[in-house]
C-alpha cells in the first residue's frame, strides 16, 4: 500500500517537470525562430529591398562589408579589413550566397547573408556608368525612416569607389543567446524547485489516500461485524424455534425485531453516507422553532435515559432557523445518540443566539480521537465507527453552518454554529 504515495509522488513531480520542460523547449525554439527572421529581415532590406516589405522599426541593424574588385585598371583606395572581418569573409568563401545562415565564428554567434557580383550587378545598376555598370558607392549601411518611423529604407556611402565583387551583411545574436542560455538555467532551476514541491505535495496526498484506503478497510471490516453479530442472533434463534428449543416466543420475537432494527439503522446510515457523497441530497427548507425541535428529538430517548438514570438539562432560549426539519433532526439525533451512550451521570442540549449545544460528562478523549471525530471510516474507541457524527457533520455543512467538539472539564461538547462562524468554546 506505500508504494501509492510514491507512484502519486513520481506521478505529480514528473509531470510538472515535463510540462515545464516542454514549455522551456517551446520557448527556445519560439526565441530562436523569432531571431533568425528578425536578422533576416533586417539583412534582406540591405542586401535585397525589392524582396521585403516591412512596417515598423527594424530589430536589428547589421553590419556590412564590401569586397571590391581588384584590377589594374580599377582606381581609387580600398578599405582595410578588420580581424573580424577577414573570417567573415573566409567563412562565406565555403558557404552558399542569398540565404541567411547562422554561423559560429571566433565564439560568436552570427546570422549571415552574402550576395555574388552577378547579383550585385542586377540589383544596383550604375545606368550612368556604361563600361562598369557594378560601380557603385559602397563602405557602410545607414537605415533611415520617416518621421512616424514607418518607412524604412537603406542608403549607402562611401569614400571608396570600384567594382563590387561581393557584399556581406551579418547580425552578431551572442548576447541574445547568452540571455536565452541563463534565462533556460532558470527556468531549469524553476523547473526541479517545482517538480519537487509537486513531488512532495503527491506523496502527501498519496500517504492522504492511503490512510483513507486503510480506513475504508477498517470501516468495511468493522461494518461487516457490526451486521453479522445480529445476523448471527437472528439466525440462531431462529435456529432454535425451527428445531422447537426456543418456546418463548414474545421474547424471541423482541429481541429478532430490536436486531433486525440495529440492521436497519446501520444499512441507513451507509445509504444516508452514499447519498452525501454523490452530491443529490438536497434541502426543504422552512421555518424551525429550535426549542420545540429539540424536545421533539430528545422524546424517542426518554426509555434511555430512565433506564440509565441519567439526568438531562434543557436551557432552551427562542430561536428560529431555516432548515430542513427531517436532515436536521437526523444530524441531531446522531449527536444525541453519541452523547447518551457515552454519558456517565447528564447531558446538557441548550440553544440560542445563533448555537445549539450538546454535551456530557463523558471519559476523556485523546487529541488524535477529537481530531477525527466526524472524519469518515474513522475507527473510534471500541471499535466503533463514528459513522453517525460523519453523517451528521455532512448534514450540517449542507445547511451552510458548522459543527465543532471541544474537550469540556467533565467530558465533551458537541456545538453547531447556525452560520459560517468558526467561534470556539
Amino acid at each position: 500500500m506505500h508504494k501509492l504515495r510514491w507512484h502519486i509522488a513520481l506521478l505529480v513531480g514528473g509531470s510538472v517537470l515535463l510540462m515545464l520542460l516542454i514549455f522551456m523547449g517551446a520557448f527556445n525554439l519560439l526565441m530562436h525562430h523569432r531571431i533568425e527572421v528578425d536578422a533576416d529581415e533586417s539583412m534582406r532590406l540591405i542586401l535585397m529591398p525589392d524582396t521585403v516589405n516591412i512596417s515598423g522599426s527594424l530589430v536589428y541593424s547589421p553590419e556590412t562589408i564590401a569586397i571590391f574588385e581588384k584590377d589594374g585598371d580599377a582606381s581609387g583606395s580600398f578599405p582595410i579589413y578588420s580581424q573580424k572581418d577577414k573570417l567573415i569573409m573566409q567563412w562565406c568563401e565555403n558557404n552558399l550566397p542569398g540565404i541567411t545562415q547562422a554561423a559560429e565564428i571566433d565564439g560568436n554567434q552570427y546570422y549571415i547573408m552574402f550576395t555574388d557580383s552577378d547579383f550585385i550587378k542586377e540589383m544596383y545598376k550604375n545606368e550612368d556608368d556604361e563600361e562598369n555598370p557594378g560601380s557603385i558607392y559602397m563602405n557602410g549601411v545607414t537605415i533611415q525612416t520617416d518621421e512616424d518611423g514607418e518607412t524604412v529604407e537603406s542608403v549607402y556611402t562611401s569614400d571608396f569607389s570600384g567594382s563590387v565583387n561581393e557584399l556581406i551583411c551579418y547580425v552578431d545574436i551572442t548576447g541574445e543567446l547568452e540571455v536565452i542560455r541563463k534565462m533556460n538555467i532558470v527556468f531549469l532551476i524553476a523547473a526541479l524547485v517545482i517538480g519537487l514541491f509537486g513531488s512532495t505535495m503527491g506523496y502527501f496526498i498519496g500517504r492522504k489516500l492511503e490512510q483513507n484506503q486503510l480506513a475504508q478497510k477498517q470501516f468495511f471490516e468493522n461494518t461487516s461485524h457490526e451486521l453479522k453479530t445480529p445476523l448471527t442472533s437472528i439466525h440462531g434463534y431462529a435456529e432454535g424455534i425451527e428445531k422447537g428449543v426456543i418456546t418463548d416466543y414474545p421474547r424471541t420475537g423482541r429481541i429478532i425485531a430490536a436486531q433486525t432494527e440495529k440492521m436497519s439503522q446501520l444499512v441507513e446510515e451507509i445509504l444516508c453516507m452514499a447519498k452525501l457523497e454523490s452530491g443529490t441530497v438536497t434541502l426543504d427548507r422552512e421555518p424551525v422553532d429550535l426549542p420545540d425541535f429539540l424536545q421533539d428529538c430528545l422524546m424517542p430517548y426518554e426509555g434511555t435515559v430512565l433506564s440509565r438514570g441519567l439526568n438531562v438539562t434543557l436551557d432552551l432560549h427562542p430561536m428560529t432557523v431555516s432548515a430542513d426539519p427531517g436532515k436536521l433532526e437526523h444530524a441531531v439525533s446522531n449527536l444525541l445518540t453519541n452523547a447518551l451512550k457515552y454519558a456517565q451521570t447528564y447531558i446538557r442540549i441548550s440553544c440560542g443566539d445563533g448555537f445549539i449545544r450538546i454535551s456530557n460528562d463523558c471519559t476523556a478523549l485523546s487529541d488524535d480521537t477529537l481530531s477525527h471525530l466526524f472524519e469518515r471510516f474513522y475507527t473510534g474507541r471500541e471499535g466503533n465507527t463514528g459513522i453517525g457524527l460523519s453523517i451528521s457533520r455532512e448534514l450540517i455543512a449542507l445547511h451552510g453552518w458548522h459543527i465543532i467538539a471541544a474537550r469540556t472539564e467533565e467530558g465533551i461538547c458537541f456545538e453547531i454554529r447556525c452560520s459560517c462562524s468558526k467561534n470556539k468554546l
